[in-house]
């Protein structure tokens, strides 16, 4: 389904609401037409290509639900944040930068980006720094990177219209993803109150209810929040030592019944930024294998 914001700022809705593994897109029917991500709806982006045009398209990053279609556009040039281009141009990077090349969950990320969704490197035609002003047509955008999600997570703010893209600081209950190799609890928390604070009416998000009316600021307290109670929840847990296969198991984040590599990694990407951040304070110890609470 395709909802119109103005005239040339329209949302591509993903599957199942934007869930995982759909997310939204957005598309500016200008210039010749851009596409922003590539994981919504394969029927709607193929009929906005033969209808009416895709020239471009522009990743807010590199993770599979946003570019799980791209590979059906193979000569359409894509752009993203020079952060970001690595992992759009090399499988090796964007293992490297999932955290996962040459471990346990390697082989399983493999088959997920090159057989599931599927992965297809592209040269990026242009790399976007923070701040640039974008042209799409006689739409005026100003780039917002916003370092936390991903090196390089794109924004994009649209200040003529009052719209803000904020992709995957996506204001779901579920909280945010920190997890990536190069990312950050401190990075992304800077990025969302930087986001939050943006002048804007309507912010279009990645995932599941796609357009929340502004201000945002209240919402983007919640969503913060949730790092908060991830961190109580795991120094709860490790008041008494627990090896890294023991924090897994529990699931902390996904709660109980989530079975399988796809979440093992997951808990482990996100948990494991909260152990650093406490040992570096000096607020728990990893001895023999195990972390404690101080």
């Amino acid at each position: 389904m395709i909802t119109r914001l103005t005239d040339k700022i329209w949302v591509v809705e993903g599957g199942k609401n934007g869930r995982y593994p759909y997310a939204h897109s957005l598309y500016i029917a200008d210039g010749g037409g851009y596409l922003v991500d590539a994981g919504s709806d394969p029927e709607e982006i193929e009929r906005l290509r033969k209808e009416n045009g895709i020239a471009m398209v522009v990743m807010s990053h590199y993770h599979e639900d946003h570019f799980t279609f791209l590979s059906r556009l193979p000569d359409t040039p894509v752009e993203s944040s020079a952060a970001d281009a690595p992992a759009l141009e090399s499988l090796e990077t964007l293992l490297a930068w999932y955290g996962v090349l040459g471990n346990e969950w390697d082989a399983f990320y493999r088959k997920l980006f090159t057989e599931t969704f599927p992965f297809a490197p592209r040269k990026i035609a242009r790399k976007i720094a923070d701040g640039e002003e974008m042209r799409f047509g006689e739409t005026r955008a100003v780039a917002v990177v916003a370092p936390g999600h991903t090196p390089g997570h794109l924004c994009l703010h649209f200040p003529d219209d009052g719209i803000l893209f904020l992709g995957d600081y996506d204001l779901t209950a579920f909280g945010p993803w920190y997890g990536d190799a190069p990312c950050g609890i401190d990075a992304f928390r800077a990025s969302a109150l930087r986001l939050a604070a943006i002048a804007a009416d309507r912010f279009v998000v990645s995932h599941e209810g796609p357009v929340h009316r502004g201000p945002i600021a209240e919402k983007m307290d919640a969503y913060l929040a949730v790092i908060d109670r991830r961190e109580e929840a795991l120094r709860d847990y490790v008041r008494k030592p627990r090896t890294r296969a023991e924090i897994i198991a529990r699931r902390l984040i996904y709660g109980p019944g989530r079975d399988g590599p796809w979440f093992d990694y997951g808990e482990w990407a996100l948990l494991s930024k909260h152990l650093d951040g406490m040992l570096a304070r000096g607020e728990a110890i990893l001895r023999d294998g195990a972390y404690l609470l101080e």
